[in-house]
């Protein structure tokens, strides 16, 4: 706001708005690495064949080009919509309590140890990112005491371009790779996988997809699980569960819960 008398270009402020004569509020600013995925979006853009098929989306779209919602949760959501009972609350900064309860016996069984013994603690996120985040925080501050910990924390290779950047902003600098999809068997090569994470350096943060990896959509077995716990658990490594997406599926034997 200038003063009473002045003018805009008194004070230094060109025509357009900006300041004239005066440094910069952001100076020196780096643009951001352009994810495959964002290359990949924007050479379909460019494609002018009118029969293209746009196949790196994660969301479901109807014929009509609108996102598809599934039938449960539409009828979920009428639920709540005609519900005399509920009564909109603001959660707490943990989120939803009764929410958070529930999607953690999802996640490690109603009767698993943690939970009888009340050790677990749920914390409900805007979204994925919010809670890899949220979980980088945890590790920087809390995982090792004893030293300044910054890492390493061990990514797939390959897998979701964001999460790097992620736990960097948290403050975790070193982020290193680990062997997960073969191209030529066209799955997981387990044997280079467990090479790279014993040659990984004691209190090292693996992350693991629990289910749904992306981009490859190739998930661990229960049997590949094993031998990796029984790996980490040796070498005193840390694993960082990811679960961006719940699956149930039934085995021939008993139910199993990936998250």
């Amino acid at each position: 706001m200038s003063r009473p008398g002045s003018s805009p270009d008194e004070k230094g402020v060109s025509q357009n708005g900006d300041p004239g004569g005066q440094c910069p509020l952001f100076t020196n600013t780096l643009n951001a690495p352009v994810s495959p995925e964002t290359r990949l979006l924007s050479a379909f853009a460019r494609d002018t064949q009118a029969r293209k098929v746009d196949l790196a989306g994660r969301e479901y779209y109807s014929e009509e080009g609108k996102p598809f919602e599934l039938r449960l949760v539409g009828k979920i959501k009428q639920q709540l919509s005609t519900d005399p009972t509920l009564h909109p609350e603001y959660p707490s900064s943990l989120g939803l309590r009764e929410f958070t309860r529930k999607a953690t016996e999802v996640a490690l069984g109603k009767h698993s140890r943690a939970i009888v013994e009340n050790q677990v603690l749920g914390v409900q996120t805007p979204g994925f990112t919010a809670a890899v985040r949220l979980g980088a925080e945890l590790l920087r501050c809390w995982y090792d005491l004893s030293a300044d910990w910054c890492g390493p924390v061990y990514l797939s290779s390959p897998c979701d371009d964001s999460l790097a950047g992620i736990f960097q902003a948290a403050g975790i600098q070193e982020i290193r790779e680990y062997y997960y999809w073969d191209d030529k068997q066209r799955g997981i090569c387990l044997e280079r996988l467990l090479e790279d994470l014993e040659s990984a350096p004691e209190h090292s943060v693996v992350v693991l997809s629990a289910s749904a990896h992306y981009p490859t959509g190739a998930d661990l077995s229960q049997s590949q699980w094993a031998v990796i716990t029984r790996l980490i658990t040796v070498t005193n490594l840390c694993i960082y569960a990811l679960r961006q997406k719940l699956k149930l599926f039934l085995s021939d034997k008993q139910l199993f819960t990936h998250t």
